[in-house]
């Protein structure tokens, strides 16, 4: 990063209100937010099929639109002017937002929040007010916030905090204005492979590692308990709703052990050098659905559903995110057949790779671990593409022809 610059960093806070009448304000904050969302979609639904039925050009979506509305709605609603106005208006710059992706044709209609499934939430825009380990909520007051290690950029200005409940608990997550730390480069590039299950490291200084994640056999075998306990619930009434509050605290466990596991897998990686490179992976696409349509049904959807699964609880992104500001400098390279080829002759073939965990090249014999393999290629072709020292000798990866007379 360049000295002197300024960047964000968020950190999140366990929010603890001080009492029971203080938690439901917090409720009846976020339910605000909800009843305006609702209402100004609404009406931005009804205008806009209007519109196209009369063949007509849809309606305005912007935030300054939106806002018109909104004051006219907070003067006609009793209740709505005791909670905070620019947390309550807020919520329609999402919206605004979630419009503009839509006529983009980048995501769906906005849809409705329910009072049940949609999480609880609301945003403070600015003027973010800490004071001994206190956040101030606007009309509401201050409550305190805790975090084990305490506050990692106390010289920080808050600019904006994000509240939100989870698993029956409160959060929020504080967005500070820093300035941007500086990196030192110590000439040390790190190739990193990312497999179901755990990443692989390789660096120019000779040292290899493969990070796993954890197992956890008895969280993993209580949430499916209680999802099986959920499948014979009736729908809507009490137990059901404990169970689901159950099935979010263990998603919520397990959702903190990935995360702590990425942070110290980010921080190992930036420690051993400066330069990561990484395979240029699309997760969205990745792990979209394989069930396909009644006309075009999916094949093998079970299998597919049990890789995306271990693919997100592996956590790519996140661990692609974390390294984007720990590192000096992200490099992605193309994944096409970085695990088939040969680290040490550069041969390229399906066969080289017949287990998921051991590599064997059939050209000069090379043997070692997959994803260690798979590692190597990824620096060499990242060194080759940033044209930096030459650790490794291979060129930018690229398909070969098969030697069959080798092979033989």
């Amino acid at each position: 990063m360049i000295e002197g610059t300024s960047t964000y960093r968020n950190i999140t806070y366990r929010l603890l209100p001080s009492s029971k009448a203080k938690a439901q304000k917090l409720i009846g904050l976020a339910g605000a937010c909800r009843f305006v969302w609702n209402a100004m979609l609404a009406q931005q639904k009804e205008t806009y099929k209007k519109t196209i039925e009369a063949g007509e050009d849809p309606p305005s979506v912007s935030h300054f639109s939106l806002n018109k509305r909104f004051t006219a709605l907070r003067c006609r609603v009793e209740w709505l002017p005791q909670y905070s106005f620019k947390v309550v208006r807020y919520a329609l710059k999402y919206q605004a937002e979630a419009w503009r992706a839509f006529f983009r044709g980048t995501r769906d209609m906005p849809k409705f929040h329910s009072r049940r499934r949609s999480p609880l939430s609301f945003t403070i825009p600015d003027g973010v007010k800490i004071k001994d380990n206190k956040l101030h909520i606007p009309k509401i007051g201050y409550m305190e916030i805790r975090r084990k290690g305490g506050t990692l950029y106390p010289n920080g200005d808050p600019v904006k905090a994000v509240v939100k409940q989870k698993a029956g608990k409160w959060y929020a997550t504080i967005c500070y204005k820093i300035e941007a730390p500086v990196i030192p480069d110590n000439c040390v590039a790190v190739g990193v492979d990312r497999n179901c299950g755990q990443i692989a490291i390789v660096s120019t200084e000779g040292d290899q590692a493969i990070i796993s994640q954890p197992d956890t056999p008895r969280l993993d075998a209580k949430l499916k308990r209680y999802q099986r306990q959920l499948a014979r619930q009736k729908r809507g009434s009490n137990r059901c709703q404990k169970t689901k509050l159950k099935i979010a605290k263990c998603q919520h466990k397990q959702s903190n052990i990935r995360r702590t596991v990425n942070h110290r897998a980010s921080r190992k990686i930036a420690s051993l050098g400066s330069t990561v490179v990484l395979e240029a992976l699309k997760t969205k696409d990745m792990t979209s659905s394989a069930k396909g349509t009644i006309e075009q049904p999916g094949k093998r959807v079970k299998q597919k559903s049990g890789l995306n699964r271990s693919i997100l609880q592996t956590g790519w992104h996140q661990l692609e995110q974390m390294l984007g500001y720990k590192c000096r400098e992200l490099i992605k390279v193309p994944a096409a057949y970085t695990s088939q080829r040969c680290n040490r002759c550069g041969h390229t073939y399906a066969g080289n790779r017949k287990t998921q965990r051991k590599f064997s090249c059939m050209a000069c014999g090379h043997s070692d671990n997959a994803d260690l393999n798979a590692a190597a290629n990824i620096l060499a072709s990242g060194i080759g593409a940033a044209a930096r020292r030459g650790a490794f000798g291979l060129p930018t990866p690229k398909t070969r022809e098969i030697d069959l007379e080798c092979i033989a």
